[in-house]
């Protein structure tokens, strides 16, 4: 079955709006963000079980779309606060760099 044109041409569109945040963003990057877009206020935890992905990485991934990270300009789509209820849990939010950068890529949808 051949693809569908339009399809295709969407998502060329969807990977070039990545490709603007940074040539080289990991498409693991994008499903995290896109997740905690989903979820604002998620944990790590919650994050790394919904995305199959191990803690380790997830920690990893949210430095760098967060400004923690250790290698590399920080990407700052996201931000990190300690919950008011539980000290040792962190908190997912976007920032207001992120929710733009994603109404950007969804635009791409409309």
């Amino acid at each position: 079955m051949p693809l569908d044109p339009q399809k295709n041409a969407i998502f060329l569109r969807l990977l070039s709006q990545l490709k603007e945040i940074d040539s080289e963003f990991p498409i693991q990057y994008a499903i995290c963000l896109a997740k905690i877009a989903q979820d604002e206020g998620c944990s790590l935890t919650s994050l790394s079980e919904r995305t199959g992905l191990a803690l380790s990485t997830i920690s990893r991934i949210v430095g760098a779309l967060s400004s923690y990270r250790q290698k590399g300009t920080p990407y700052e789509l996201i931000e990190m606060r300690v919950s008011e209820t539980e000290r040792r849990k962190k908190e997912l939010f976007l920032t207001d760099k992120g929710r733009k950068t994603l109404t950007n890529i969804l635009s791409v949808l409309e």
